[in-house]
């Protein structure tokens, strides 16, 4: 190793051969000429010569000098890191040691494994660590290799069952010709102990696979009218009590996030990622031109996430941190609230009290609103991940996050009261009725969620893709997923 030192060394201390400073002297008993020892030891393997004098000189000859060495390792260097910020001075014997553990060495981001490509000191790398954009990502690219793996192994358990099933098929076992198969549209009837939504018999009992992209919205009407919105920006009619498709139409020209109905008013309202809220005539055969948008709202200027109808006011919730407060009479828009920092993902009007609307933000807040004076009552607790959705019954506020946990929060103290955790991915969906919950997740599941003891007592298995959406129908649970169905649970 080479060496910058404090004071230049004498030409005495200096190898004839490598012309540095000795490193590890040996000193010749045939002529007493000192050199480095890897120095003189390659020069011995060429001649058997002293490079100065030209004596003949073998390996033997040769052992440590130790007076050289004591001086030459007490002379004073700087650290090999200088040129990184490293300002120490040491013994050239203590550096070595100083080396292995000095704070500059060079090194990399300690994100290098998730792409990072900084290289540097170790105290700028620490620096660089506090702002590194992949620092940021981290948790979310651990979450995703976590989903990647659970998917893996749902791919594999399903390669195995395919496996079996090709066996058998080929072993001659084949179901007998007159074994049914279910339609994916026939309803299944199944004994029932006890009313939706307790009991421990809910299952799905209606697919309805009309649309040819994930179903994203729904909504439902007091007449058992079913409406989707989907990935394609269509919107769907369905009689929810016979699966039927009514009307299908083209509605928006990206995904539709939210739909609500003003049955009063024979109309309802669908809401998009193109940012326009669009109102449409319930029943088709009473409208002047049949599935004609009937109006665009166009002032929000983002995507448009969430939507409520309550006392003929119409409230929206978008991407901007904004919500509006629209005359569903004239269609105008009367106030228009900052809500939060970030995307509002979800509000709602309590059933208990339509003066009061809650509202959940990717800014991890939940925050409780007069629409009286269109002000901020209460901004719950940090709930320490992005908020997604939120409902609520039974003087609780529910809000789901991005790190798959529910939380409670007290209406009358507004104090944090429980967190709910059984869903592997993030929490799209929650639904209050009864006295029970129900959520919703991208790991394909929905549970049902006791709120004595705060654990879930029942998950409902049918989904193969993400649960977008889900609303309370007539004695039931309708849900739809990015596997494009809609499911009736009963």
């Amino acid at each position: 190793m080479s060496y910058e030192f404090v004071s230049k060394p004498t030409s005495r201390l200096f190898c004839a051969i490598c012309q540095d400073v000795f490193q590890d002297p040996l000193i010749s008993i045939v002529c007493n000429h000192s050199f480095c020892a890897k120095c003189i030891t390659e020069s011995l393997r060429l001649e058997a010569h002293c490079p100065l004098c030209r004596k003949y000189l073998q390996a033997n000859d040769l052992h440590t000098n130790l007076v050289l060495k004591g001086i030459t390792d007490e002379l004073v260097a700087y650290c090999p890191n200088r040129f990184l910020g490293c300002q120490i001075q040491l013994t050239r014997e203590a550096i070595e040691s100083h080396s292995r553990s000095c704070e500059y060495n060079l090194a990399k981001c300690p994100n290098s494994v998730y792409g990072c490509a900084f290289e540097g000191s170790g105290v700028s790398v620490q620096r660089h660590v506090g702002e590194c954009v992949f620092e940021a990502l981290k948790t979310y690219i651990l979450v995703t290799e976590e989903r990647f793996a659970s998917l893996q192994s749902v791919i594999e358990a399903q390669q195995g069952e395919i496996s079996k099933l090709k066996k058998q098929i080929a072993s001659g076992i084949i179901p007998p010709q007159n074994a049914s198969v279910m339609d994916d549209e026939e309803e299944i009837i199944l004994p029932k102990t006890q009313s939706f939504p307790h009991g421990l018999n809910i299952e799905c009992r209606r697919t309805i696979s009309d649309n040819k992209t994930g179903v994203t919205s729904l909504a439902y009407t007091s007449n058992n009218t079913l409406i989707s919105g989907a990935y394609d920006g269509s919107l769907k009619l369905f009689n929810a009590e016979t699966g039927k498709m009514t009307r299908s139409f083209s509605a928006h020209d990206l995904t539709v996030w939210a739909i609500a109905t003003e049955e009063q008013s024979n109309r309802f309202f669908s809401a998009s990622s193109d940012g326009k809220i669009k109102v449409w005539h319930l029943d088709a055969s009473v409208a002047e031109n049949g599935d004609e948008c009937l109006m665009a709202l166009t002032e929000h200027q983002r995507k448009v996430y969430s939507l409520q109808v309550s006392d003929g006011r119409l409230y929206s919730a978008a991407s901007d941190g904004k919500i509006k407060i629209w005359s569903t009479t004239n269609l105008t828009c009367e106030a228009t609230i900052q809500a939060h920092d970030d995307c509002v993902n979800s509000i709602v009007v309590l059933e208990s009290d339509p003066t009061k609307m809650i509202s959940v933000s990717n800014d991890r807040t939940v925050k409780l609103w007069d629409l009286t004076t269109a002000t901020e009552i209460h901004k719950f607790p940090d709930m320490g991940s992005e908020g997604l959705d939120v409902t609520s019954g039974g003087g609780m506020v529910f809000a789901s996050t991005y790190d798959a946990s529910i939380i409670s929060f007290d209406m009358n103290s507004y104090s944090r009261v429980r967190t709910l955790r059984g869903h592997n991915w993030e929490v799209w969906q929650l639904k209050y009725i009864d006295g029970v919950l129900f959520s919703g997740s991208f790991d394909h599941t929905i549970k049902r969620w006791d709120l004595n003891t705060f654990t879930d007592d029942l998950t409902l298995k049918g989904h193969k893709g993400y649960v977008h959406s889900f609303r309370f129908g007539s004695d039931c649970l309708i849900s739809a997923g990015a596997d494009k169905t809609i499911k009736i649970w009963k």
